[in-house]
């Protein structure tokens, strides 16, 4: 789909090639007023420039090109007919040049039924042996920033998933390079992604491979293996990320309204990590006085997991809770806002499953009205088909009865990924959409029209401009990189790349179990106090595990750190979030390079650091054990200022105010202690 309506300018390169057809390519494309350019060389390389720099090369599988001035586009692939083609696209920014690329094998049903292999790799690295550090694309598992130490050689399908060793909840067709250069590619492409590491990203489109995370994308006689997607360049990553997600236009939609504040400014409170699915009335009541009697605020209590009677049902059980009403009330003269956990999933045994089925709701096993029955983490169930119109207004309509006879306030939407739906994804399905994502798409739309700007959401796909909270997949309580707590920070800087500013970083501590084995283990207490720590300076802070469940220290550290997040933290975040959905250039959490001079390599791969807003970077300890660590500071013509020392109060003092653009070695933070610096823009 094109995303320019203006009138399309410069030279327009088109191959159309049919058996042993030639077509003529020019070698070079110059645009002197924005000192772009790009090759193509004799081995199918297209090579762009911004004046003399190398900034992205693509190495496309279809063609190979002989040398000559005027050079000759050959079908290696043995098909009746491919096409190639380079548009120039114009903007409506002149710091920004925009190109469409497409690749397409087919155009008969002969073409189809080969193992075609469309395939166009971004490189991270250049002719000048510089590295091009790439962001963006999704949620994983093991997340690295930038994606360039990912390791994931065999091509996934570029589906969102909970399974290791493929994409995670979150993911958007977008990648965004440290040369200023962006890629978007088509929604309709079936794609599959590699990226080999550290040296290049791999976009490959098939309906030959089948998925290995669920469905497949529909099989359609009347589809040509296609790959085509927008490369836009500008002078530096901020700038093209600007304008790849500007208000009215841009490739990514954002917000224009503000998320729920409460939640950003006081802590969520969950039963989940702390009591798992063994709750009831009393549980959680005493859970809510627990939280009074130690002192600490909250924006709302949130039951999760075991209160109903089966899943799907939605309503609280009787015999776990027999005056849920009353119990909803009394939270509400607390202070408490209450909301429950729910799932896309009718399982078998639950009172709504009859309901769903005879209605058509469900999502199909065949042609048939007989619902495909999936395994998901709590048993066997069929899962809403919220591409049908109808069965998303059930789902929402029987959800706003739920949260009416209870009282609730909201809800936290669970799932949503196409690792569980049926084998025979959404052939299917009301709208036979040839992307499965689709799905989440409509599930995240009919859960706002219930959940609205208080909800919170584990999965997405095309959905920025809705106002609620991205929730980060669940962590471990673990300190490592397989969803511990090293991957809370590169993985926020992801939503915040993709277009998810309202983050909600998961259960402080963690969900109290580890990844990869058996054992249910409540976090350390150092990754406990450091978890808060990191917490305090993100969108939301969010207890499961409590503080007094350790020692009287450990509360007097998260209280502290709950009024520090309150009373200076919420300010900037406020004032970042308006910004945000204004379309100004901001990011309530943005990594270094977001504030760093152009050409700052250091900046581009710093993980372990981020800017909340334009106004305080934060530098937590995150490995076990730490009593200090290296800090760098970006801009060499910004100066910043220690927030953490309380000697600094007094900013005059020596090296309590330092110009950015290096590094402060070893830098001492004790246990109780967070890093973090105040821009000073005067």
């Amino acid at each position: 789909m094109r995303l320019f309506a203006a009138a399309l300018l410069g030279v327009v390169v088109t191959v159309l090639v049919a058996a042993l057809c030639v077509a003529l390519i020019p070698v070079n494309k110059d645009n002197t007023s924005l000192q772009q350019s790009y090759k193509i060389t004799t081995e199918g390389k297209l090579t762009w420039y911004f004046g003399s720099k190398e900034v992205l090369a693509i190495q496309s599988s279809i063609f190979q090109f002989t040398k000559g001035e005027i050079v000759t586009a050959t079908n290696i692939l043995g098909c009746d007919e491919v096409a190639a083609v380079v548009e120039d696209v114009t903007t409506d920014d002149a710091a920004i040049q925009c190109y469409e690329i497409s690749t397409e094998r087919g155009g008969s049903k002969s073409c189809l039924s080969d193992k075609v292999e469309v395939k166009d790799c971004l490189a991270m690295n250049t002719t000048n042996e510089d590295h091009v550090f790439w962001y963006g694309g999704a949620e994983m598992i093991t997340q690295k920033w930038p994606l360039n130490e990912i390791n994931m050689k065999r091509g996934a399908a570029f589906l969102s998933s909970d399974l290791p060793k493929r994409y995670g909840n979150v993911l958007e067709r977008y990648f965004l390079s440290s040369n200023g250069v962006a890629v978007y590619i088509n929604q309709d492409a079936p794609l599959y992604v590699s990226i080999d590491l550290n040296q290049g990203i791999c976009l490959e489109a098939s309906y030959d491979k089948s998925s290995l995370v669920g469905p497949t994308f529909l099989y359609d006689d009347g589809h040509s293996t296609k790959l085509s997607y927008t490369v836009c360049i500008g002078k530096d990553p901020k700038t093209v990320h600007q304008f790849m997600t500007r208000l009215n236009g841009g490739f990514i939609a954002r917000p224009t309204q503000l998320p729920d504040l409460k939640m950003m400014q006081d802590p969520i409170w969950s039963t989940w990590a702390r009591y798992k699915s063994d709750i009831n009335q009393s549980v959680v009541e005493t859970f809510v006085n627990e939280i009074l009697e130690h002192n600490f605020t909250n924006s709302q209590v949130e039951i999760d997991d075991g209160y109903e009677d089966e899943y799907g049902d939605f309503t609280f059980g009787v015999n776990k809770f027999p005056d849920a009403k009353g119990m909803v009330s009394k939270l509400h003269d607390k202070g408490f806002r209450v909301t429950t956990w729910v799932t896309p999933f009718i399982n078998l045994a639950s009172k709504n499953y009859r309901t769903a089925r005879s209605s058509g709701y469900l999502i199909p096993d065949t042609e048939e009205d007989s619902p495909a029955v999936i395994r998901w983490w709590n048993g066997r169930g069929s899962v809403v088909d919220f591409t049908n119109p109808s069965a998303a207004k059930w789902y929402s309509d029987y959800l706003s009865s739920v949260k009416a006879e209870y009282g609730l306030d909201s809800f936290k939407f669970d799932a949503g990924e196409t690792t569980y739906l049926p084998k025979s994804g959404l052939n299917f399905t009301y709208r036979r959409d040839s992307n499965p994502s689709e799905f989440t798409k409509m599930y995240t739309k009919a859960a706002y029209q219930v959940g609205g700007n208080m909800m919170e959401m584990r999965s997405s796909w095309k959905t920025q401009g809705y106002n609620f909270y991205m929730r980060l997949m669940d962590k471990g309580s673990s300190w490592g990189g397989l969803r511990g707590f090293l991957t809370v920070i590169p993985t926020a800087l992801t939503f915040s790349v993709l277009g998810y500013p309202f983050v909600l970083p998961d259960m402080i501590g963690g969900n109290a179990y580890v990844f990869g084995t058996n054992n249910d283990n409540k976090p350390s207490r150092e990754l406990y106090i450091r978890w808060i720590e990191l917490s305090a300076f993100l969108p939301c802070m969010q207890f499961s595990i409590s503080p007094w469940q350790y020692d009287e220290e450990v509360t007097k550290i998260a209280q502290y750190y709950v009024t520090l997040h309150r009373t200076v933290v919420y300010e900037e975040l406020v004032r970042a979030s308006n910004a945000y959905i204004k379309g100004e250039s901001t990011l309530l959490v943005s990594p270094l390079w977001f504030h760093a001079d152009i050409g700052d390599v250091t900046a581009l791969t710093v993980d372990d650091q981020f800017i909340v807003g334009d106004k305080f970077l934060v530098a937590p300890v995150l490995i076990q054990g730490a009593k200090s660590r290296n800090i760098y500071l970006p801009g060499s013509s910004q100066r910043w200022w220690d927030r953490m020392r309380p000697e600094c109060e007094d900013i005059s003092i020596s090296g309590c105010l330092i110009t950015g653009g290096q590094w402060i070695l070893s830098y001492s933070v004790q246990l109780h202690q967070i890093s973090w610096w105040e821009r000073i823009t005067k």
